[in-house]
């Protein structure tokens, strides 16, 4: 019995059914749950943002709306199998309506959109995080494009174009960039959850890759779809042990001096502890109105005022900071603490100590331990560590906090000889360059005085002309401020930060000048003190408690949250860090402050700017003006902004920003298909060596795997296997793989069999001659059958990411031998 031709077969044979919708509905519920984990998982990456803002909620929220559109318009896109471009065009357009739709009102970028985008940037390039949430600053906007990206990005990669792994590039650019720019590290549950649906996506597309093995071997004939129960079983085990070890390794072993975690490590190195700015706590308790007992304090201290929270070493352009610590994890507050840094007996001596047993209360949740200073012993229970630079106490445990708790201390009182007080000057190389450092751009700040503007160096030299060291110009700096200025204490701010702009306000003469509160003293006499040289940094804590008359306890005092205060400390070689208090009398009388702060030294006389004498006392520590910017010119990009702020101007940086990321992005999705064009025409115009180069990188772009270490005869033989024919109309939709095999294409078995001869004579002939350029026709015939012979989205992935085009060589065994040599003819023989 003899069957019928293999043509005539096809011809007969009644054409594929169209899929019942039921299949069509199952494939899309694998696309929508593949988009589902994808997104999910790129989302809670991105609650390690939440440090950027005051008010995560007003992100995270909206964020969960673009993540829900951008998964869901993927997944029907490449359910109706649409290129992927497209994809990625409509899920950044319509992820972008959502944003828009968001910030502006409009479901298109208007101008808005782009103010507010404009303002975010601002307020995050200005603000130090958490930025503060506020009628005018949010950097919401900057947050959901970022967040759009991001998501547009990971989906890309493991869901239309099947790159899990790759996927974890834009997941760990996600929340390793809070990481390095907040200073802390990762919530644990965070990190737990992300690595899990990054799991997720890698056994998904595990899965799919598995379901076109083909059909099961069991005997049932059914499709392999899903992974037996002991591989997910293996697989779950080893993801969920690799999660775990990232976990708790860096902190059960010892000797690790890193964690990706707020936690920090064990052992005797230096740890990792999560640095949070007082100051916050200071602006908000101020403007809050609620004066709550915070600290009960029993001393036989008879002036315990300057209860110290914490130091701030760094002043950037918008605010002022802790810096960075270097915290030993020995340094633990139980016990005797060292001597005090920079403090001689010739000019300081220790003239009494004072005990303290200080009790918190619930509402006082603070990281930072409060203090007197100087102390020389403390007792507190929990893992609280000093910095011997600064001398205050961190909370190294996350979960670590001042309230309800109570701890006790000693307290030293010095005693200083004036006259060797006054006559010290400051050695900023005796300290870290953090404290008398400036903004790079900070002689730019301009100040308006009596006699015109001014620089904040040149200010800071008028006020201490007649100074003869530089601790009586830290006194006469003092003096202005609380004295000789005309400065008025002012507890209600406008402002919720104290940066360059802050500063240059509140020093100027004029409507809403020399007004302020203590946050604002403090802040501009240290930035005035490292102008002339002198290390200076912020403290913040308690001014004064209500006493014994007040409590009605004997030796009992309690701060309050309007005791709340900030004061600056400047260092001399001898005396160590020294207290000042600029904060003008209405809150800081003179009765809390020592002795040498009211030195009598004439102040200096208020001349114009003109008439300011030229530095009559030189002195090593105290650097040169900077240059003053001519203000002859107008300043173009301020006139940019100005109309661009009125709504007048077109904002062309950003659309051509918008232009610049799309063409890369065009680039991005056509390089490949580009390398793989210049490839296929070189290898063309050679020899029959890289003709059949040329057809093992087509058949490897379709996702087939050549047969390495086969004559060329019986590759071809495989190759012919491979060969197809163009579908019929009803099954062009589908993606089944379309009929192949011997006899469905047989010119390109014809073209084929040329190349085979051309190759084995190349390689076995003794002399072989062959005109370059000449195979082009059954190449390309041969390429054409094979890539028929493959399902749609093997050809898809083909076109568009051919695997071939990043091989930098062919694979062994495909490179051209000699074409004539008597060493290989008499080889050949011999074999």
């Amino acid at each position: 019995m003899t069957s019928a031709p293999v043509q005539d077969r096809l011809e007969t044979a009644p054409p594929a059914p169209r899929r019942a919708w039921g299949r069509e509905r199952a494939a899309l519920g694998v696309h929508l749950r593949f988009a589902a984990v994808t997104v999910a998982t790129t989302w809670i990456a991105m609650w390690s943002w939440r440090g950027f803002s005051d008010v995560p909620a007003q992100f995270i929220g909206p964020l969960l709306l673009v993540a829900l559109t951008v998964g869901a318009t993927g997944a029907l896109a490449r359910w109706r199998r649409l290129p992927a471009p497209l994809v990625v065009f409509l899920q950044a357009l319509l992820g972008l309506a959502v944003v828009c739709l968001h910030v502006g009102g409009r479901p298109y970028p208007g101008t808005a959109f782009w103010d507010g985008l404009a303002r975010a940037v601002d307020d995050a390039n200005t603000y130090a995080p958490p930025v503060p949430v506020t009628g005018t600053i949010d950097v919401t906007p900057l947050l959901l494009v970022s967040g759009l990206v991001a998501l547009v990005l990971v989906d890309l990669c493991a869901a239309t174009l099947h790159r899990a792994p790759l996927a974890g590039l834009p997941l760990l650019t996600v929340y390793s960039v809070p990481v390095s720019l907040l200073g802390g590290g990762l919530s644990w549950w965070i990190f737990v959850l992300t690595a899990a649906g990054f799991l997720f996506m890698l056994f998904l597309q595990e899965e799919e890759h598995l379901s076109r093995w083909g059909r099961s071997l069991d005997g049932s004939g059914a499709p392999v779809r899903r992974l037996s129960d002991s591989m997910r079983a293996s697989a779950l085990a080893v993801g969920a042990a690799a999660t775990a070890a990232a976990v708790l390794v860096p902190l059960a072993v010892p000797t690790f001096d890193f964690s990706i975690f707020d936690t920090g490590p064990g052992g005797d190195r230096d740890g990792d502890i999560q640095i949070t700015n007082p100051m916050a706590d200071l602006r908000r308790d101020l403007v809050r109105g609620d004066d709550i007992d915070l600290i009960t304090v029993r001393t036989d201290d008879p002036s315990p005022d300057h209860l110290r929270i914490s130091v701030l070493n760094r002043f950037t352009d918008n605010e002022w900071s802790a810096g960075d610590r270097d915290v030993p994890t020995s340094n633990l507050a139980q016990g005797e603490l060292p001597l005090l840094e920079g403090v001689e007996g010739s000019v300081a001596t220790e003239v009494a100590s004072y005990d303290y047993d200080v009790e918190i209360a619930d509402e006082l949740e603070s990281r930072w331990l409060p203090t007197q200073a100087p102390i020389n012993r403390i007792v507190a229970d929990g893992d609280w560590r000093w910095d011997p630079s600064t001398m205050d106490f961190l909370a190294s445990d996350e979960d670590l906090d001042t309230s309800g708790m109570s701890y006790d201390m000693t307290a030293v009182e010095l005693a200083y000889d004036e006259n060797r007080l006054l006559s010290l000057d400051a050695n900023a190389e005796a300290v870290s360059d953090e404290l008398t450092e400036l903004p790079d751009d900070f002689s730019s700040v301009e100040v308006v005085d009596e006699g015109g503007t001014t620089s904040v160096a040149t200010l800071a030299r008028r006020v201490t002309t007649n100074s003869t060291s530089d601790f009586e110009a830290a006194v006469l700096l003092q003096q202005w401020f609380r004295r000789d200025g005309g400065f008025t204490y002012d507890d209600s701010p406008d402002t919720t930060r104290v940066g360059s702009d802050e500063l240059a306000s509140f020093l100027s003469v004029g409507e809403g000048g020399r007004t302020g509160y203590c946050e604002q003293y403090s802040a501009a006499m240290g930035v005035m003190a490292r102008t002339l040289g002198i290390p200076a940094r912020v403290a913040v804590g308690f001014l004064q408690p209500d006493g014994p008359e007040q409590t009605g306890e004997e030796n009992t005092y309690v701060y309050s949250a309007h005791d709340l205060h900030a004061w600056v400390e400047l260092y001399f070689p001898g005396a160590g860090w020294v207290l000042f208090d600029p904060t003008p009398p209405q809150r800081v009388s003179q009765s809390t402050l020592p002795d040498y702060t009211d030195a009598a030294i004439e102040p200096a006389p208020v001349p114009s700017v003109t008439q300011v004498p030229e530095e009559t006392r030189p002195t090593a520590t105290r650097p040169p003006e900077p240059p003053v910017p001519s203000t002859d010119q107008p300043d173009q990009q301020t006139a940019d902004d100005d109309a661009a702020a009125d709504g007048s101007g077109v904002p062309w940086g950003w659309l051509l920003t918008g232009l610049a990321v799309v063409v890369v992005l065009v680039l991005l999705v056509r390089l490949p298909r580009l390398l793989r064009g210049r490839q296929r025409a070189r290898r063309l115009a050679a020899g029959p060596e890289a003709a059949w180069a040329e057809l093992r990188a087509t058949a490897l772009d379709l996702g087939r795997r050549w047969p390495e270490g086969r004559s060329p005869r019986e590759t071809a033989a495989v190759l012919t296997g491979w060969f197809g024919a163009p579908v019929a109309p009803d099954a062009a939709g589908t993606d089944e793989r379309p009929p192949h095999g011997p006899g469905v294409a047989p010119e390109a078995e014809a073209a084929l069999a040329r190349i085979v001869a051309q190759v084995e004579r190349s390689r076995y002939a003794r002399h072989h001659d062959t005109e370059a350029g000449s195979y082009d026709d059954d190449v390309q015939t041969c390429a054409t059958a094979l890539t028929l012979g493959a399902t749609p989205r093997a050809r898809r992935r083909a076109a568009w990411l051919p695997v071939s085009a990043f091989q930098r060589h062919d694979s062994p065994g495909t490179t051209a031998a000699p074409d004539s040599s008597d060493e290989r003819g008499r080889r050949v023989e011999h074999i």
